[in-house]
Order: C-alpha cells, then sequence, then structure tokens
C-alpha cells in the first residue's frame, strides 16, 4: 500500500504537459548485430490500445495506450493492489550513433510484453569522391 500511494504522489506531481502519467511499464532495451530491440511488459494491453511513434529526426520512440482491468469484477474489499491501470507514455531516447531505417520498423504483442525492433540504417560504401576547389 505504501507503494501505491507513493507511485500516486509521484505520478501527480510528475504530470507533464497535462497527460497523466500514473505508471510506466517495465522496459529491456538491447542491440543485436543489425538492431535496436525494445521490448515492454504489457499484460492486458490490445494493440487496439496501444500506440507506437518514432520522432521526426529519429531520436525519441514514444509508447503510449492504455491497460483495462478488464475483469468485470466489483471489488468490496481490497486486500492488495499492486498491478497499475490506465493510460501510459514512455519514451526512449535512441542511442545518438544509431540510425534508424524507418521503412522496416515492426511492433509485435505476444505473451503480454510488446517487442519493437528497430534496424539500423546500413550504409553502402561510396566511392572517394574528389571536391573540387574554386578560385574565389
Amino acid at each position: 500500500m505504501t507503494r501505491f500511494t507513493e507511485d500516486a504522489l509521484r505520478a501527480f506531481l510528475d504530470n507533464q504537459g497535462g497527460v497523466t502519467r500514473f505508471w510506466q511499464p517495465a522496459a529491456d532495451v538491447h542491440e543485436t548485430r543489425d538492431a535496436l530491440v525494445i521490448r515492454l511488459e504489457l499484460a492486458g494491453a490490445t494493440t487496439e490500445t496501444l500506440s507506437v511513434t518514432l520522432s521526426g529526426d529519429g531520436r525519441h520512440l514514444t509508447v503510449a495506450g492504455s491497460r483495462g482491468e478488464g475483469s468485470g469484477e466489483e471489488k468490496t474489499l481490497c486486500h492488495q493492489l499492486e498491478i497499475y491501470f490506465g493510460p501510459f507514455e514512455r519514451t526512449f531516447e535512441l542511442p545518438e550513433d544509431f540510425r534508424v531505417d524507418r521503412d522496416t520498423i515492426t511492433a509485435t504483442l505476444k505473451n503480454g510484453f510488446l517487442t519493437i525492433r528497430l534496424p539500423e540504417r546500413s550504409f553502402s560504401a561510396m566511392p572517394t569522391r574528389k571536391i573540387p576547389i574554386s578560385q574565389g
């Protein structure tokens, strides 16, 4: 109950830009040889309630959505409440030297985990180019 109260107070005090952020899903971020992979724990969320966006400059990935309680049961007395429900938004700053191939990003929701795969844009070797020098 203490954690619940502390998190609720923190969410109230950290309210940024009018967006209510009561909880944030746990996430892992790692790189493979050819991609950056972000995996979020989102049990109870559906593809219809989730949104994944990449900023115009390719530096920030935002996952937003809502997780509903869904049980429909009336609670008359609660003994323990640890599962968070409601809206959330989480933004990840991508590594500075990582360039995303925007056309091949994938997001998959399976077994309560959202896995976002951001393939790295490959650069093909360009031939050496001699730069002409003009007389000023």
